[in-house]
């Protein structure tokens, strides 16, 4: 018996070799479907366009549709079965256009039953082993996708990065080029502000109500006054180029790779 139930589709235009074929396959355990012509193996093909047949039998020479027809309709399926012709008529230009056609194995009549085993049983370890390797694949690429995306999610509710500063919203730390910087609840919740802001510039006002440094201030250069101190030391623990002042309207935080110093 087989080792897998494979599903053959046999192809062969002459009775008594269609007998004998479908004997010899279905005694090894495959489960065959046979046709007289090429025309018919193609419908068929075309039907079961999703995985049908694991293994076609084709004789070469036929009326009409031949051999190479169905060879070439069957590798163009989306999951396309093996194929092993099998032929009378063997020559070496047909050989080399099979295997182009992307034939498993070609095999000349007479034939005995053991090597057209061999060949089928080929075949179907190979569409089996291509089956395997593209589940395996697929199921690579969808753990690959989930873990891309959960991380992504994960990574984008948890951090905010402007070039080399990295704000961790979890555990409420700063890190600069891959440094954990010392920094004060002020001074964390300013760079958070700033960082949210992304590269928009913020007035002092709004960054002081944002920044919970002081609920109500009178004027822009009250916010302003409450903000330097913080800002000065903030600029000493990281590139100062970070951190931009807009003249009179309040600051800014850039990747200073990406603009020009004194904006």
């Amino acid at each position: 018996m087989a080792r897998w139930q494979g599903r053959v589709l046999l192809v062969e235009d002459d009775p008594a070799a269609l007998t004998s074929l479908r004997r010899i396959l279905e005694g090894a355990g495959y489960h065959v479907t046979a046709v007289t012509d090429g025309e018919t193996a193609c419908r068929h093909l075309e039907m079961e366009d999703h995985g049908g047949y694991d293994v076609v039998l084709t004789d070469l020479r036929m009326a009409e549709v031949d051999g190479l027809a169905v060879l070439r309709t069957a590798r163009r399926l989306s999951n396309p079965p093996e194929v092993v012709v099998l032929t009378g008529y063997g020559t070496l230009g047909t050989a080399i256009e099979a295997f182009r056609a992307g034939v498993y194995d070609y095999l000349l009549k007479p034939c005995k039953p053991e090597d057209l085993l061999n060949a089928i049983g080929g075949a179907l370890h190979r569409r089996y082993d291509h089956a395997l390797q593209l589940a395996t694949l697929r199921e690579q690429a969808r753990h690959a996708v989930h873990d891309l995306d959960e991380q992504s999610i994960v990574e984008q509710v948890r951090y905010l990065r402007v070039g080399d500063l990295l704000i961790d919203r979890f555990n409420r730390r700063v890190i600069f080029r891959n440094r954990v910087i010392q920094v004060t609840p002020t001074e964390y919740e300013l760079l958070h502000c700033l960082a949210e802001a992304r590269g928009r510039t913020l007035s002092f006002r709004e960054i002081v109500q944002r920044a919970y440094i002081h609920a109500h201030v009178a004027t822009d250069e009250d916010a302003h006054q409450l903000l330097k101190t913080h800002i000065h030391n903030l600029r000493h623990k990281i590139d100062p180029a970070y951190i931009v002042n807009v003249r009179g309207v309040g600051y800014r935080l850039i990747d200073p790779r990406f603009f020009r110093s004194g904006l």
